[in-house]
């Protein structure tokens, strides 16, 4: 991660300190939505082989994390993924405890000019990843469990840049 990147301690994403926060995420398989919470690293990455083999990779995943009891997700993290040529991005917009809202996207190397990616998949023309934001399916790999377990966001497995303003909840 670039050292001008702002970082955001979990400890102060929105919502009751004495709360613990849940990661859930929603993934499309081919002919079924599969909605899931992380309660382990290893259980994480045990899923995560199973949507690799399964995904339905034309939709976004939806990754939350929310403090136990609250509505509203304290930070999502967007992704797509193209298993073909073996690329992802990733967006993700964190609320801290003072109502501001913090948002990241991904920064690599793996970018292509015949690969569509987009963070909402019922408006990717208005949400497409640049090229200059796709990662490796393997970065993004790296960086899932650190969004979950880590203490710090973005995740510091790969590069992101501060912004776009992406204004989702």
């Amino acid at each position: 991660m670039s050292p001008t990147v702002p970082v955001l301690g979990k400890a102060h994403l929105a919502g009751p300190d004495n709360r613990q926060l849940l990661a859930t995420g929603v993934f499309y398989l081919r002919g079924a939505v599969c909605r899931v919470t992380f309660a382990s690293v290893h259980g994480m990455k045990r899923f995560l082989d199973f949507y690799l083999d399964e995904a339905d990779d034309t939709m976004a995943v939806l990754l939350h994390l929310t403090r136990q009891g609250e509505e509203f997700p304290s930070a999502n993290l967007r992704f797509q993924i193209n298993r073909r040529h073996q690329v992802a991005a990733a967006v993700l917009i964190a609320t801290d405890k003072h109502g501001r809202n913090h948002s990241w996207m991904t920064q690599g190397q793996a970018g292509r000019d015949d690969v569509a990616l987009a963070h909402d998949s019922w408006n990717p023309g208005e949400t497409a990843f640049p090229p200059d934001s796709f990662i490796t399916i393997a970065e993004l790999l790296a960086l899932l469990p650190q969004w979950v377990f880590d203490d710090v966001l973005p995740p510091s497995a790969v590069r992101w840049i501060a912004g776009p303003d992406i204004g989702w909840s």
